[in-house]
């Protein structure tokens, strides 16, 4: 249990430093679980616990972060020292700013209505093993089979000193399937992973007996996924935008100026949105206490907002729109994605296949790369079909898309209706944080994109 008065103690000494703008004080507690089975034997059992705090202090001259294991008062005092000395000797070449925010009082809960906790590791491994065995039923040759599960809830407590006050509960839980399958000499390698917060139903409600089987015939949109998640939400990220992330993960070809310029077709809406129930990246509130909402990145083809924290917004003199996330108490909130997805539009599948005279079906990619300003990228598909006079007319090998990123999304001509997800882990940041989040879309329908 979180000892609450701890993070009100720590506040109230970093309150009496001077020419404070903001003090932060986060405590969590995280009980995690992991599970792996390997061609249907186990191979990692593991289960621990984790505590910690973490201190933030923004002055003109700098924001100072300082974290550490073990919550007490005795630590959270070092920390404030800590972060309070690294914010003094920032040396901001302009005096750092953070939007105004209202302070925020409340307690968020995700609730399980079978808690993860609950279920014992023979459960998990039955679950394991069910999925495996249905795998190996199909009859085709699975040289390699993997499947691991990971579940973890976090307790958390955040206080700062404009008078936020809000307490947290998130349980979350993943699956990764590997698989590699082999015909004739050649082989595939297949890795999909499933994710939502909440409890076991939700591992449960994937069926994965019955999905994992028939992927060669049914699997989601992941192109559309990692496209919105790859060339839109990560140019579309302020600090990005503004530079911090040049020394470490690139840059962004997006600049301040851009908003409202024409990125794409009027067919191209991607939205991140945090307060998709019972979603891999959900959250009520970001990592300054600022409540989330949907972001629209490109709106009918216009670049309509980026993702900001409290800084990034004051800069460009806007309002957070909640986008400050942090992997857990030891690093820094930074500005990340949750779960970004084109939009759905008005077509059936079928429809957007039966007006093509010749051209490729790529359900899933195999591979993908991006540059640095992601700007310049490609795709490599995994399950292809070609369609002849509106007709699937056999599978398809290896196509390959090279395309810059306008030209991706001013090609885009129609959209289905139905929005499908993946779970995946972004990572960004110095050290790395790895996010649960959810990339997803409809089909889309590019024309006069050259394949190879």
């Amino acid at each position: 249990m979180i000892d609450e008065d701890v993070a009100l103690d720590v506040l109230d000494a970093a309150q009496k430093k001077a020419s404070v703008l903001l003090a932060e004080v986060r405590l969590e507690e995280r009980d995690s679980r992991e599970l792996a089975v390997r061609a249907g034997q186990v191979s990692n059992l593991t289960r621990f616990s984790d505590a910690g705090m973490n201190v933030r202090i923004v002055l003109p001259s700098g924001i100072g972060f300082a974290s550490c294991d073990g919550i007490s008062r005795q630590n959270g005092l070092k920390l404030v020292q800590n972060a309070f000395k690294q914010a003094r000797g920032g040396r901001r070449k302009n005096p750092v700013s953070i939007s105004p925010e209202s302070p925020v009082r409340t307690n968020w809960v995700v609730k399980e209505s079978r808690r993860l906790a609950d279920v014992s590791p023979e459960e998990k491994l039955a679950f394991l093993r069910e999925i495996d065995a249905a795998i190996t039923r199909t009859g085709v040759s699975v040289k390699g089979r993997y499947f691991e599960l990971k579940d973890y809830e976090i307790t958390g407590h955040f206080v700062n000193s404009e008078g936020s006050s809000i307490s947290s509960f998130l349980p979350r839980v993943k699956i990764e399937a590997q698989n590699l399958v082999s015909h004739n000499g050649q082989t595939e390698q297949s890795i999909r992973e499933f994710g939502a917060t909440g409890g076991w139903d939700r591992a449960m409600g994937w069926e994965l007996d019955q999905e994992l089987p028939r992927e060669d015939l049914v699997c989601g949109p992941e192109v559309a996924g990692i496209a919105a998640h790859e060339s839109c939400g990560h140019p579309m990220e302020a600090d990005r935008i503004l530079g911090r992330e040049m020394s470490q993960a690139g840059r962004s070809f997006i600049s301040p100026e851009m908003v409202g310029q024409t990125i794409g077709s009027r067919y191209a809406t991607v939205i991140d949105d945090p307060t998709v129930p019972g979603s891999y990246g959900y959250y009520a509130y970001d990592q300054e206490g600022v409540k989330t909402r949907p972001r629209y990145l490109y709106k009918e083809g216009i670049i309509n907002e980026f993702l900001h924290n409290r800084e990034t917004a004051s800069r460009l003199g806007l309002r957070s729109n909640g986008s400050s996330r942090c992997y857990s108490y030891l690093r820094e909130p930074i500005v990340r994605m949750a779960n970004t997805h084109v939009a759905p539009g008005d077509f059936e599948d079928d429809e957007l296949i039966g007006s093509i005279k010749e051209g490729v079906l790529m359900r899933s990619f195999t591979e993908w790369n991006i540059d640095d300003k992601r700007y310049n990228q490609k795709y490599v598909s995994r399950e292809a079909y070609f369609i002849k006079d509106g007709e699937l007319a056999g599978p398809a090998k290896r196509c390959v898309l090279e395309i810059t990123t306008p030209g991706f999304w001013k090609a885009i001509d129609a959209v289905s209706k139905k929005v499908d997800y993946t779970a995946a882990e972004c990572g960004k940041g110095d050290p790395m944080q790895d996010i649960a989040v959810w990339t997803g879309g409809p089909m889309l329908r590019l024309r006069g994109v050259m394949l190879r």
